[in-house]
C-alpha cells in the first residue's frame, strides 16, 4: 500500500468516527447556551445598572433638585433648566425590559424566587419613573420583543401606581412560600429572599405614602392598606432596621466601585462642581447636626483652622455669580470627598433604608387613625432619626431627640410634636443621596420650608418634573402628546412646572 492510499484511508476513518467529538471543540463548556438556564445573569446586570444609574443621578441631578447640593459652575439645572434626563429613561425601560425577561423565564421553570424579584425590581423602577414623568408608557411597554407594541400609550399614574401595588402584593404573596429557589447573581441583597420580601413590603408603604394627598380621589385604599400592612408583621415584614437596609455594597476594584468615586475614573474638577447647599446647611446648623461634618467637607479656607467652618452654597445662581458667592470656592464646602470621592467603596448605592420607612409610619400614624391605632408615631419618628445616625456612622448626641430650633427660618424642632412638618424634616434629611427621593417628598409635603428657588432661577415656582424625551416626540408622537394635554391642558402648556399627580398642589 502506497503512502497516498494510507492518507486516504485515514482520513475516511476520522470522517467515520470523529466527526462527533471534533463538533464539540468550538463549545465553550464556561458558556451558557441558554440564558433561561442562567436567569442569574440578568440579575445581575439589572441591578448594577440600575443602582449605579441611580447613584450617578442623585449626585448630578436629585441632591440638587432636592437641595442637598448646589453648583458653583454650570448652573443651568440649578436655575430648573431640567431637561429630559432621556440616559435615565432608557436605562430604566432597558432594566425593566430585562427585569420582564427574567419574569417570563421564571414563570416557564416555575421559580418563584426569580418571579417575585422581577416584580419588586419591576415595581421600583417605574415608580421612580412615573414619579420624574409624569403619565408614562407602562401596560403596553415592553412588547416590542414579540412584534406587539412599539408605540404605546401612556397610562394614568394613578392606574400605574395601582398595578406597582399590585405586582408588589403578588410578590409578597410568592415569597411567603416555602421550598422557594435558591437565587444566585443576587448583588443587591445576596440572595437573602426574606431581605426581598420586606423591600416588597417597605416599597409598598413609599407607594401608599406618596398618594397621601390623593385619599378620596382615588380608588386605591391608601389608608386601609398602610394599616394592614403596618399592623400584620407576620405577613409583612418590613426593613425595620439597618441590617435589611437595601443598598449596594461597592468594592475596592474597578469596575464594581462608587460611581462617583475617583477610582471610577470620575474626574476631581466635575466633582467639585457641586458643594453642599445653604438649604441643607440651614437645617443641620439649626439643629447642630452632626452629619454635617460626614456628609459635608470644611471649607478650604479653614480646613487647617482649630475650628473649620461649614458653609453652603445658594442654589439657583448665574454662572460667574455663582463662582464668586462668599468670595470663591474656597469658602463654600465640598460633598465630603474622604467618603464619596476617594475611597472605592466608602459609600453605598441607596435604594432603601430602615430609616426612611420608619418615618414613613410614623407620618401614617399621624396622618391616618387606622395606623394610629397599631403604631406609635414618636416611637417610629425617633427610631428613623436613630438609624439615619447609624447607617452614617455618626454618633447621635443624647441630647438631639429633645432639641429645638435654633435659627427662626428652621421653625420646627427635633423633639417629636405632632406634626407633619417635623417629621418630614427629619426624612428629608434622611433621604439625603437617595435618587430623587428628597425632591419627591418636598413635591408631596411642601416640606421643608426652606426649600425654594434661587435667585436667578427661570421661575419663582418649583419644578415637577422632567420633560418627555425627544425620541417618544418623534417615535411616538399621539401617545406623547395626549399624555401631554391630558396632565397640561394642551401640548403647549406642558413643561417642568406642570404637576404630577400626587403632588401637594
Amino acid at each position: 500500500m502506497n503512502i497516498k492510499t494510507i492518507i486516504l484511508w485515514a482520513f475516511l476513518l476520522i470522517g467515520a468516527f470523529g466527526c462527533d467529538d471534533l463538533g464539540n471543540m468550538n463549545v465553550n463548556p464556561n458558556a451558557p447556551e441558554n440564558i433561561s438556564n442562567n436567569p442569574e445573569l440578568l440579575l445581575t446586570g439589572i441591578e448594577r445598572n440600575m443602582v449605579n444609574t441611580m447613584v450617578n443621578d442623585a449626585w448630578g441631578e436629585g441632591n440638587v433638585m432636592a437641595q442637598y447640593s448646589a453648583k458653583i459652575v454650570f448652573t443651568a439645572f440649578d436655575q430648573f433648566e431640567w431637561g429630559t434626563s432621556s440616559g435615565t429613561w432608557s436605562t430604566i425601560y432597558r432594566s425593566a425590559r430585562e427585569a420582564n425577561n427574567l419574569k417570563s423565564i421564571a414563570e416557564e421553570t416555575e421559580n418563584n424566587s426569580y418571579q417575585a424579584i422581577s416584580l419588586i425590581l419591576k415595581s421600583w423602577m417605574f415608580q421612580i419613573a412615573t414619579d420624574m414623568w409624569g403619565d408614562i408608557p407602562y401596560s403596553e411597554a415592553l412588547k416590542g420583543k414579540n412584534g406587539d407594541v412599539f408605540a404605546p400609550v401612556y397610562d394614568e399614574q394613578e392606574e400605574i401606581y395601582a398595578s406597582i401595588l399590585n405586582d408588589l402584593e403578588e410578590a409578597n404573596n410568592l415569597l411567603s412560600a416555602s421550598g422557594l429557589n435558591v437565587v444566585k447573581g443576587d448583588i443587591l441583597l445576596n440572595g437573602d429572599l426574606d431581605n426581598w420580601r420586606r423591600f416588597a413590603n417597605s416599597l409598598q408603604l413609599r407607594a401608599l405614602m406618596r398618594l397621601s394627598n390623593m385619599v378620596g380621589q382615588t380608588s386605591i385604599d391608601v389608608e386601609g392598606k398602610m394599616a394592614a400592612i403596618i399592623s400584620n408583621p407576620v405577613k409583612y415584614p418590613l426593613i425595620e432596621n439597618n441590617s435589611y437596609n437595601v443598598a449596594l455594597e461597592y468594592t475596592t476594584s474597578y469596575p464594581n466601585v462608587h460611581p462617583r468615586s475617583q477610582q471610577s475614573g470620575h474626574r476631581v474638577g466635575s466633582y467639585d462642581e457641586y458643594r453642599m447647599s445653604e438649604t441643607v446647611e440651614k437645617v443641620l446648623e439649626a439643629y447642630d447636626d452632626p452629619r454635617q461634618m460626614t456628609w459635608f467637607a470644611p471649607t478650604e479656607a479653614s480646613r487647617n483652622e482649630e475650628t473649620p467652618e461649614y458653609s453652603g452654597m445658594i442654589n439657583g445662581m448665574v454662572d460667574g455669580s455663582a463662582y464668586e458667592y462668599k468670595g470663591g470656592p474656597a469658602n463654600i464646602s465640598k460633598i465630603n470627598p474622604e467618603i464619596f470621592y476617594f475611597e472605592p467603596n466608602a459609600a453605598r448605592g441607596i435604594v432603601m433604608t430602615a430609616a426612611e420607612v420608619h418615618f414613613i409610619i410614623a407620618e401614617a400614624a399621624v396622618r391616618f387613625p387606622e395606623v394610629g391605632a397599631v403604631a406609635n408615631a414618636q416611637t417610629h419618628y425617633e427610631t428613623g432619626i436613630i438609624l439615619s445616625f447609624d447607617y452614617w456612622n455618626v454618633e447621635m448626641p443624647e441630647d438631639y431627640l429633645l432639641r429645638t430650633s435654633t435659627s427662626q427660618e428652621v421653625s420646627v424642632p427635633v423633639a417629636f410634636d405632632g406634626s407633619v412638618e417635623t417629621i418630614i424634616t427629619q426624612k428629608w434629611l434622611a433621604l439625603f443621596y437617595t435618587d430623587y427621593q428628597g425632591f419627591c417628598e418636598f413635591k408631596r409635603t411642601g416640606f421643608p420650608r426652606v426649600i425654594e428657588p434661587g435667585p436667578d432661577a427661570n421661575r419663582d415656582v418649583y419644578p415637577s418634573r422632567f420633560l418627555y424625551p425627544d425620541e417618544e416626540q418623534a417615535l411616538n408622537l399621539k401617545n406623547h402628546d395626549e399624555a401631554a394635554v391630558r396632565q397640561a391642558g394642551s401640548v403647549g402648556n406642558y413643561d417642568y412646572w406642570t404637576p404630577v399627580w400626587w403632588e401637594n398642589k
